[in-house]
């Protein structure tokens, strides 16, 4: 079916929704300044408002006049509404029902916006044939932009890092994540096709750009994407090639489609099998991504994910834990190996199909599951109704197979989704003849019926929701960008706390935690402000702040560990500046709190820990810290507390073994204590196994390259660790251990090249066997010439005290 070119239509109600459907295509290019997340709230609120002027307009329009809605022949509109339904209901029954039904600042998502998509669709929906070329060109046009800046992102990056291009990283454009610029580039590539095959006259122009595109996709280098576009491609050729006319034609397309797949398939077989070859330097990113691609290694952290959300649909199997609440099933199932991997926060499955699952439970996924049913129920009615060709089918149908598979990895974001929710209503359009709007037109005698109590309804509700979700969240969010800033003052910063508390936006999930950082960050002045009676007032009235926004959405979000552990680090902050041991004891039940809401996860524990080892309450320290020992035994950070637990309580020979632990499984912590447990071994007459402690923290912080003369370390390199380096080769020598004494010597080389003569001198002596030399010696350094010249030689002072001092 061709969409026919139209002229601008004529002015009326239809126009003014024609025109906010096309404001609402530059959602992709909109990135506010000054905003908490920027790529994210200033596009969401902007469609929000759009989409709520056009749904008042809609209603206006048949408030006042003989038209009607005829939504009787709709499935996938019906489907949505049913999806949206079994959201609502799985929000109305979840732990954090308010979340659920709002989302926050980071994601926008949640049961509003899917409110938002669905009038979205319907307004899509009032459209006529002749005006769907204004919305799929603009769209494309939109798309085209976006790629192209795309592609110029990635020459920009390929020139100035003067690396191949397949080195260059990913470009994102301007969705600023290129995981989710990925599938918008997809929708318009699809776009591109469809308007290809319904216009002969411009088909090369279209062509031409899906190609731009297409490149701009291959920049983004999302492996789920490729994954998508090579099965919808495959697919759609098998669709043409069934129903499409008896021609050679259509065995090219294909064959095409074949050819797609066993070249990608063979480049990443090939790339698997040789990837340090020459020629996997010259295969495209995205193609190297997916040939190295681990589920069960540096991919796992996907599959942690997969794993929880089975285990969170399991806990709350009919309505799950309500959209937007991923983060309660996986603080639930946390798994502490994704420590070695990846963050410990997250609030996606990065699969679509089992976060509906887990959040919306059965009812949810029947029908999320429903819509794309209802899809293809409508692909195959417009086939046969003929109002699509078998060209067309096969791209729109190739095109919900390639978004099913990226969902497979990723999650639905408004940039991609909302073209899918606009396909859905071309689809639906091709499926009947019309609009959904029926109007009366011609000598009708009967009088327009008028409803003003619903025009003015409507307008009661827009105002409403223009105040309360848009203008308040976006008062809100620009309030948490101030705070979040380095360029604002300090003033400024306490009247945004203050503003903060008297909103009543609802996607502030990270409010309280902004908060607390604030008034943590007034730590090291604490004594100050407590003498200055300004300041202290101000920095009351944050704290009473804070803790009233940590109430409220704790209130909202009763499972949020991370809430109580944040609400925690707050009152441990408030009980050093009131020195109130109430407060400690509220931050010890929060903390206790956060524990019992997910058993795994360390950050509570270590937090409980610290408080009890900066009382010197170590015995329940230690009890604490061998409990985060136990929910993961291959995690160096909880051995490492305990060592320092260990030292606080004078068990050396525990905290040695904890701490060489810790550094055989990769974490290294401050070296003081290393330094501290080595002197008291060397104090003790343990002077090897001092220098092995001190060796094994050098190589785990630096790695093997420490011992390379060869190779300086590039980076700043601390007092106490040159201190270290300095003092290792003589207790090696001591022992009588040649090799290792010459070995670690390099280290000061490699710390600092300047001093490569002294370690020249002390391999040479230690080789001649004149270790007379240095028998009396601390450190490799001049210390006794250092102490008359401190100016001179900072840092050989500096080193040389460090082994100077008490235990």
């Amino acid at each position: 079916m061709r969409i026919s070119t139209a002229r601008l239509p004529e002015l009326s109600w239809r126009t003014a929704v024609i025109l906010l459907l096309l404001a609402s295509l530059l959602v992709p290019l909109i990135v506010g300044t000054d905003f908490f997340f920027p790529y994210v709230v200033p596009r969401n609120i902007f469609f929000r408002v759009v989409v709520e002027l056009g749904a008042a307009a809609l209603v206006l329009a048949i408030s006042f006049g003989r038209k009607t809605l005829d939504l009787r022949s709709e499935p996938i509109l019906w489907s949505l509404v049913a999806f949206l339904a079994a959201a609502s209901l799985s929000a109305a029954f979840s732990p954090a029902p308010t979340h659920s039904f709002f989302g926050d600042f980071e994601r926008m998502g949640g049961v509003w916006a899917w409110l938002h998509l669905v009038v979205f669709f319907l307004l899509l929906r009032v459209l006529r044939d002749e005006d769907w070329s204004w919305i799929l060109n603009a769209a494309l046009a939109v798309g085209f932009f976006v790629g192209l800046s795309a592609i110029w992102q990635h020459s920009s990056l390929s020139t100035a890092s003067l690396l191949p291009a397949a080195f260059v990283a990913a470009s994102s454009s301007t969705v600023g994540n290129s995981g989710l610029l990925a599938p918008y580039l997809l929708m318009n590539v699809a776009l591109a096709g469809y308007l290809a095959s319904t216009s002969v006259r411009h088909r090369r122009f279209y062509l031409g750009a899906g190609g731009v595109i297409l490149l701009a996709l291959v920049f983004a280098e999302n492996r789920s994407t490729v994954i998508g576009l090579v099965l919808g491609t495959i697919v759609g050729g098998v669709i043409f090639a069934s129903v499409g006319a008896a021609s050679k034609r259509k065995w090219i397309v294909l064959a095409t489609a074949g050819a797609l797949a066993v070249v990608v398939a063979g480049i990443t077989a090939g790339v698997r099998a040789f990837p340090a070859s020459s020629m996997t330097r010259h295969v495209p990113t995205v193609l190297q991504r997916l040939a190295l691609t681990n589920p069960a290694g540096s991919d796992e952290s996907r599959t942690m994910q997969w794993r929880a959300a089975i285990a969170g649909f399991k806990d709350r199997p009919l309505v799950g834990y309500g959209l937007e609440n991923h983060n309660l099933a996986w603080s639930a199932h946390f798994d502490p190996g994704i420590y070695k991997l990846d963050t410990d926060i997250y609030d996606r499955t990065h699969n679509q199909f089992l976060e509906t699952l887990a959040t919306t439970g059965l009812v949810g996924t029947v029908a999320f599951l429903g819509i794309w049913f209802a899809i293809s129920l409508t692909l195959v009615r417009a086939y046969r109704a003929g109002r699509l060709s078998a060209p067309a089918v096969s791209i729109l149908t190739g095109l919900q197979v390639a978004y099913a598979t990226y969902l497979f990895f990723w999650f639905v974001d408004l940039n991609s989704t909302m073209l899918w929710i606009l396909i859905a209503a071309l689809i639906a359009s091709r499926g009947t003849v019309g609009s959904v709007v029926l109007e009366v037109r011609g000598a009708d005698t009967e009088a327009p019926r008028s409803r003003p109590a619903l025009a003015f309804a409507a307008i009661i509700v827009l105002v409403a929701a223009l105040y309360a979700e848009g203008w308040t969240p976006l008062r809100a969010n620009r309030a948490l960008a101030k705070i979040d800033s380095s360029g604002e003052s300090v003033a400024q910063k306490f009247s945004e706390v203050q503003l903060l508390s008297r909103s009543s936006a609802r996607q502030t999930a990270h409010t309280p935690i902004m908060m607390a950082q604030f008034v943590g960050s007034f730590r090291p002045r604490l004594e100050e402000i407590r003498a200055n009676p300004t300041e202290r007032r101000m920095l009351d009235s944050a704290f009473a702040e804070s803790f009233a926004s940590f109430a409220r959405q704790i209130h909202r979000d009763t499972l949020n560990d991370r809430l109580y552990t944040h609400e925690g680090e707050l009152l441990l902050e408030a009980s050093h500046f009131y020195q109130s041991p109430a407060y400690e004891q509220r931050a010890i039940d929060a903390f206790h709190k956060a524990i019992e809401l997910s058993p795994h996860r360390i950050e509570q524990r270590l937090a409980l820990a610290g408080l009890y080892t900066g009382n010197r309450d170590y015995e329940r320290a230690l009890v604490v810290l061998i409990d985060a020992v136990k929910s993961d035994p291959l995690l160096g950070e909880p051995r490492y507390r305990l060592a320092e637990a260990y030292i606080g309580a004078g068990h050396g020979d525990s905290a040695l073994a904890m701490l060489q632990t810790s550094l055989r499984l990769g974490y290294v912590g401050a070296p003081e204590i290393y330094l501290s447990i080595g002197k008291r071994l060397e104090f003790s007459g343990r002077s090897t196994v001092a220098a092995r402690l001190y060796s094994d923290y050098l190589e785990a912080k630096y790695t093997e390259a420490v011992w390379d003369r060869s190779e300086a370390i590039d980076r700043p390199i601390p007092t106490a660790d040159i201190a270290v380096a300095a003092h290792l080769p003589l207790l090696y020598m001591r022992a009588s251990e040649s090799e290792l004494a010459i070995k670690t010597a390099a280290a000061l080389s490699a710390f600092d090249p300047s001093r490569s003569k002294l370690v020249d001198r002390f391999v040479s002596d230690v080789g001649a066997r004149r270790r007379s030399n240095w028998v009396a010696k601390n450190s490799l350094l001049p210390c006794a010439s250092s102490l008359n010249a401190r100016s001179r030689d900072a840092v050989a002072f500096g080193a040389c005290g460090v082994f100077r001092r008490k235990l």
